[in-house]
């Protein structure tokens, strides 16, 4: 009995296992066909990583030389705004000085002086040889019209008035008063120095006329003389002032930059508190080229 059940149960353990087999090799192939696939898509998804990282790359190295050039393109800009900024500024500097040298005289032969004494000191002193120079010792505002003291191309003494006219004058400095200081009527002096002014724009009508306020004395010289001291110089610049006014004419408040901080003509600056020394007679012409 035992032997006939080993019998059929051998059978059905080699039906069992021949069926088995069939089913194995199938799970083996499949096995390997699915590992094969699943490497393949490993590998296509690692392909595919590496791409996306390599674009990704790409792109950011794109990206910082992007920022790179543009952050050059604003320095440039920046650069070209400072440069720009800085343009206007060089001009207008130069402009200043450019300003600044035009407005200085130049005292050539266009340019000429009326004066007493101490015109003759700042005509030489300053070494202007080029000015008409109508300077004279002891000239007042009635002499400079009548008085002949200038020659001419002929040797003929003529008045200054009389040598204007043949001359390109354009522009005039008249600096009188300190010999009409003694004057005993103020008022004539203001009446001459008008017809002074007058006649010159007769013979220049078109020429630049100043007036210069009358230099102050030294203290010590102020002090000590009736006739040549600063009360009347004061009252006699009040007139010159008036006819500037009433002339249409430019006054230069000459005394404004020789005298110290009491109104005197320092007592360095003259060895007669009257007539000016090299130094004041440069400051003196240094006014004029600055306030004409």
């Amino acid at each position: 009995m035992y032997g006939t059940y080993y019998k059929r149960n051998k059978k059905a353990r080699q039906k069992l296992f021949s069926s088995f087999i069939p089913i194995l090799f199938l799970l083996i192939v499949g096995g390997i066909v699915g590992g094969t696939l699943i490497k393949s898509s490993d590998k296509k998804e690692n392909d595919n990583i590496v791409n996306q990282n390599s674009i990704q790359n790409n792109q950011i190295n794109t990206e910082n030389q992007n920022l790179i050039q543009n952050k050059n393109e604003v320095n440039k800009s920046d650069e070209s705004s400072q440069n720009i900024d800085n343009e206007p500024k060089n001009e207008q500097r130069n402009e200043t000085n450019s300003n600044s040298s035009v407005s200085q005289v130049v005292f050539d032969d266009t340019v000429a002086f009326i004066g007493d004494s101490r015109t003759q000191g700042l005509i030489l002193y300053n070494g202007l040889k080029k000015v008409q120079d109508y300077s004279y010792i002891g000239l007042a505002v009635d002499t400079a019209v009548t008085k002949k003291f200038i020659k001419n191309s002929d040797g003929e003494e003529i008045t200054l008035l009389e040598d204007m006219k043949n001359k390109n004058i354009k522009s005039v400095y008249i600096m009188l008063g300190v010999n009409e200081l003694g004057w005993s009527y103020p008022q004539v002096f203001k009446v001459k120095y008008k017809e002074l002014i007058e006649e010159i724009k007769k013979v220049k009508p078109n020429c630049k006329i100043y007036i210069q306020s009358i230099i102050p004395m030294t203290k010590s010289k102020s002090d000590s003389d009736k006739i040549f001291n600063n009360k009347n110089v004061t009252e006699f610049n009040k007139l010159i002032q008036e006819v500037a006014k009433e002339e249409n004419v430019t006054y230069l408040d000459v005394q404004s930059a020789l005298v110290d901080n009491q109104g005197y003509l320092p007592e360095d600056a003259s060895t007669d508190g009257i007539h000016l020394d090299v130094e004041y007679c440069e400051k003196w012409l240094d006014y004029l080229k600055n306030n004409s």
